[in-house]
C-alpha cells in the first residue's frame, strides 16, 4: 500500500479524495492510503500562527520552517522520513511531467508539503530534501491542488486502478504525442443547429490497419497544434523514421 502523507493547512480540500472514481476504488481496495497533517496544529505561536514577513521585503506571508518540521518530526522516525519521497509543490520547482511520474520516482511512501501564501522558508525544503514540483506555468493559491493532481495522475500508473491497465500506454505524452481525438455513438449526431455531424468514416471502416494510421496521424496534427514543444521533440527523436 502506497501512503500519501499530506502536510497541509486545509485538511477538508482532501475530503472527496478517496471517495470518488477510480481513486475511490483504488483506496476501498487499500492501493493507497491518506494521512492528513495540519501544519497549524503543531505551532505554538498566537493563534495557531503559521507564518511571517519574509526578510527579503515585499508583499505575502512565508510559511515558519520550525512549525513545518515540528509536524513532520512529531509524525514520522527519522528513517521513515528518509524512506519516503518528499515533495513540494511551488512555481518556481521543475515542472511536473509523464516522464517524472513514470521514470522518476518508485511506489514508495510519500510526504507531500503543501505550500500557501508567498510560499515556504526554503531552509525546511532543503534541510528534508524536497523535491520542488510545478505542475503547471500558473499560480496557485496553494499546493492543495496540484497535491491531488499529483496524486490521481502517480496512482492511475498503478497497477489494479485503471479497468484496462493498458489504457496509459496510448494516452498524451506518450512517445511525445499527444492523444488523438476519440469519438463515440451516435455515429451521426444532429448538433443544436441542426447539422449533422459524422465520425471520421476510417473509424468505423472496420480496416485495423487504416484505423491505426489514422490515429497516428491525428495525433501527430493534435501535437503540431497545439503543442508544437512536444512536436518538435518528436521530430528530433524520430528524424530517421
Amino acid at each position: 500500500m502506497i501512503i500519501f502523507n499530506i502536510l497541509t493547512l486545509f485538511p477538508k480540500s482532501f475530503i472527496n479524495l478517496k471517495e470518488m472514481g477510480l481513486l475511490g476504488k483504488a483506496y476501498k481496495n487499500k492501493i493507497f492510503d491518506v494521512n492528513i497533517i495540519n501544519i497549524r496544529d503543531y505551532s505554538n505561536l498566537s493563534a495557531n500562527s503559521v507564518d511571517d514577513k519574509p526578510f527579503s521585503g515585499g508583499p505575502g506571508m512565508v510559511l515558519r520552517p520550525d512549525i513545518i518540521s515540528n509536524a513532520i518530526e512529531k509524525n514520522f522516525t527519522q528513517s521513515y522520513i528518509d524512506s519516503c519521497i518528499k515533495i513540494c509543490f511551488s512555481a518556481k520547482g521543475k515542472q511536473l511531467s509523464q516522464k517524472y511520474l513514470e521514470e522518476e520516482i518508485s511506489s514508495n511512501d510519500f510526504i507531500l508539503l503543501n505550500g500557501r501564501y508567498e510560499g515556504i522558508d526554503q531552509r525546511v525544503i532543503d534541510y528534508y530534501h524536497f523535491d520542488e514540483i510545478s505542475v503547471s506555468d500558473v499560480i496557485l493559491n496553494g499546493g492543495e491542488i496540484a497535491s491531488q493532481l499529483f496524486i490521481e495522475s502517480f496512482m492511475r500508473l498503478q497497477p489494479g486502478v485503471l479497468n484496462n491497465e493498458k489504457t496509459h500506454l496510448q494516452e498524451s505524452f506518450s512517445q511525445d504525442l499527444l492523444e488523438y481525438n476519440q469519438y463515440t455513438r451516435p455515429n451521426s449526431w444532429i448538433a443544436p443547429d441542426k447539422r449533422t455531424i459524422v465520425v471520421p468514416s476510417v473509424l468505423t471502416s472496420g480496416h485495423h490497419a487504416d484505423i491505426e494510421s489514422w490515429k497516428r496521424d491525428n495525433a501527430l496534427e493534435n501535437t503540431k497544434k497545439n503543442r508544437p514543444d512536444l512536436f518538435k521533440k518528436y521530430l528530433k527523436k524520430n528524424k530517421n523514421e
